[in-house]
């Protein structure tokens, strides 16, 4: 009885922590979703002041409405949250001042009056709101994370309770079995029918568990095919994303297209590259970053020579397992600060990029360096700054801090993160 009422307890524990848990999580996509609405509005106020062209405003009403939807979400979403009526009230304000900045410049620019519009635009008012925006959008989506682990906690809870009310059931029946075996031993007939009865019992158990475990090892195997079935169609997914890429990029004329297409690839070929080995791997969850990262730097190497770029490459990498996503972001990070070092480091095209992998205690080291023009203290990210963006995202996933340091002469990117300890699964 204790079993039985333990078990429903834990179960409507369970059913409150998936309520929240939804809860949670359609928070967090409302505000993730209201922050991109804002970011395309944004684009498309751009756009169409740099260009005059009406285009650019297609996407904004939509934008525009998405903005009203997902905000109503928030005000119903967020009633559980502390302060949350000062974060909604604040986070309100600063949309509406946003979106009345966007169509007054667009009202300007659509009216001639392109020097009123510059002039709102230099006084930074919208990037203040943006930055303050973004820092409402990141305190809402830590606090949807923060109630998700809270609950992954109380249920550690419920299965520790769950295992100490099932040890002492345990503990009963074994009571029951001693007293049982102590009656047989008084009662000789008894002791034999029963004997004959558990010899039956045991014959027909060991014919169950013998089937059990035939079926366990078929669905076993199924499983490890599974698994490395979807890595080997997620590689080839991204490998025909990459072709289809490379018709696009042959199509474009604009040699920036082209360059940001070639860009893309090469992110994509990190990612693909991961599924790859994971098709061929035992360890499921893990990665070898000697053999992978050597494949990503020797692709690298021959892609960027075969674009034009005249720079040899080296490196040096420790055998070290680190996890798939680590992994992957690790991948797209050196793809970019290798592209960045072959593309910008030297002018005249010749010169050399080197890359250091390895372990300093509990922490992973990573440098790219090169004895290129080095980087000015404060300067801004040359091309589009898609690719520090991504950097910054990647370096925030691994919880890694990264560092430009100037050499004399060139520039030597240092990153540095303790890699998370997870069990390994091996499909046998």
């Amino acid at each position: 009885m204790a079993i039985v009422g333990t078990n429903f307890w834990l179960g409507e524990r369970a059913q409150a922590y998936f309520a929240d848990a939804m809860a949670a999580r359609d928070t967090r996509v409302a505000a993730v979703e209201l922050r991109n609405a804002m970011q395309t509005a944004e684009s498309s106020q751009r756009g169409f002041i740099i260009t005059g062209n009406e285009i650019y405003l297609a996407p904004y009403q939509s934008a525009k409405a998405q903005e009203q939807r997902y905000l109503l979400a928030l005000q119903s979403l967020l009633l559980p949250y502390p302060n949350a009526d000062a974060t909604l009230s604040r986070l309100s304000e600063i949309l509406a001042t946003k979106f009345d900045e966007f169509d007054r410049t667009i009202a300007l620019k659509r009216d001639g009056r392109d020097d009123d519009v510059i002039a709102i635009i230099l006084t930074n008012s919208g990037k203040a709101l943006t930055d303050e925006a973004n820092v409402f959008f990141a305190g809402i989506i830590g606090m949807a994370d923060s109630r998700l682990t809270a609950g992954v906690a109380e249920q550690s809870a419920n299965a520790a309770w769950l295992r100490l009310v099932s040890g002492i059931g345990a503990l009963v029946i074994v009571a029951v079995v001693g007293g049982a075996a102590y009656g047989i031993t008084r009662y000789t007939r008894e002791l034999r029918a029963t004997g004959n009865e558990v010899t039956t019992l045991n014959n027909e158990l060991e014919r169950r568990v013998s089937t059990r475990t035939a079926d366990l090892a078929i669905e076993r195997d199924r499983a490890g095919v599974l698994l490395a079935e979807v890595n080997h169609r997620v590689a080839n997914s991204l490998s025909l994303v990459s072709s289809l890429i490379t018709l696009q990029s042959r199509a474009v004329a604009d040699q920036v297209a082209k360059d940001a297409l070639a860009e893309t690839q090469e992110r994509i070929f990190a990612i693909s590259l991961v599924h790859k080995r994971l098709y061929g791997s035992a360890d499921v969850r893990s990665v070898q970053l000697d053999e992978y990262l050597t494949g990503l730097l020797e692709h690298l190497s021959t892609s960027l020579r075969g674009q034009g770029h005249g720079v040899s490459l080296s490196f040096a990498i420790e055998p070290i397992d680190l996890d798939t996503d680590a992994s992957i972001s690790l991948g797209v990070i050196i793809t970019e600060l290798v592209t960045n070092a072959f593309k910008y480091a030297y002018p005249d095209g010749v010169g050399e990029v080197r890359v250091r992998l390895g372990k300093a205690g509990e922490q992973i080291e990573l440098t790219v360096e090169d004895d290129g023009v080095g980087r000015a203290e404060g300067a801004p990210a040359k091309g589009t700054g898609v690719g520090t963006r991504i950097v910054k995202a990647m370096c925030m996933s691994l919880s890694a801090t990264i560092e430009y340091r100037g050499r004399q002469p060139g520039t030597a990117a240092y990153l540095s993160f303790t890699p998370k300890s997870t069990p390994s699964a091996v499909v046998e």
